[in-house]
């Protein structure tokens, strides 16, 4: 166990890969909370008020969920790098590669 003055080269890698843990479990965390809210709602509004019709209304909720991975697939790979560049600059290499 290090402190928390700890200035190493380790203690700051360790430090990053915790932080962008915590970020990537909030970003999962926000996006199943908001994806889940939209498809219930969407899933309200074909099956249970039946204002779509349900052989349209699937196609919305297909269209929901492949823009939902897209949209997630991107966060991860932009947080993925950001990581990576955070990981580079604490090792004190270059953070422009």
């Amino acid at each position: 166990m290090t402190s928390a003055h700890d200035s190493s080269i380790d203690a700051r890698v360790r430090a990053v890969v915790l932080d962008y843990g915590r970020r990537q479990t909030r970003l999962f965390v926000r996006f199943a909370l908001i994806e889940g809210a939209v498809l219930a709602v969407l899933v309200a509004v074909i099956y249970g008020f039946e204002l779509i019709d349900p052989e349209v209304g699937i196609w919305y909720l297909v269209a929901v969920a492949v823009v939902g991975g897209f949209l997630l697939s991107t966060l991860l790979l932009r947080l993925i790098q950001a990581r990576t560049r955070a990981i580079a600059q604490a090792k004190g290499e270059n953070p422009l590669f």
